[in-house]
């Protein structure tokens, strides 16, 4: 029974380190440029004097906050919806998983997603390492999360192994 289970285990397509890394740069991609279509309807919807020169400052936490907003809102948007997850993911076949095999709900996208930007603060980045060395592939924003980067293709439960041989 045991060999079973490994056979069963090995055929689960965990997706690595540097394919979700590729994804990851994709979708800064496409958040910068949300966020650069969000900065800019702000600018001209405030045209009160709000931002002007002298107030750089003000326009500078204004760009940051908006670039928070739109990265926190896109993340949760994406894995929820039938793509399951970010456009980077789907372009490169991935989608994120519950241990069922389901779609993660919104709360559990929101947890994924905090600890995700927690984990980008220089030097707690290197955490974003530990996808390329635990068995299942997982981050600590997955790990948290309780989800699963595989292939598009996977249907059905991951099958984790219990280490004590049932």
């Amino acid at each position: 029974m045991n060999s079973i289970n490994r056979q069963t285990i090995g055929s689960v397509p965990f997706k690595g380190f540097w394919i979700r890394l590729i994804a990851a740069i994709l979708d800064a991609f496409v958040i910068i440029f949300f966020w650069l279509i969000t900065f800019y309807l702000i600018i001209v919807v405030s045209r009160t004097g709000l931002l002007t020169d002298s107030n750089i400052f003000l326009s500078i936490v204004l760009a940051i906050i908006t670039l928070i907003i739109v990265g926190i809102i896109y993340k949760p948007v994406m894995e929820t919806s039938d793509y399951q997850g970010t456009f980077g993911k789907y372009l490169l076949g991935m989608k994120i998983v519950t241990q069922s095999g389901q779609k993660i709900s919104l709360s559990t996208s929101i947890i994924r997603t905090l600890v995700y930007f927690l984990t980008s603060i220089p030097l707690v980045n290197l955490l974003l390492l530990m996808i390329g060395f635990t068995e299942y592939k997982q981050g600590l924003h997955d790990i948290a999360a309780d989800t699963f980067v595989v292939s598009q293709h996977w249907e059905g439960a991951i099958p984790l192994e219990d280490n004590f041989g049932a």
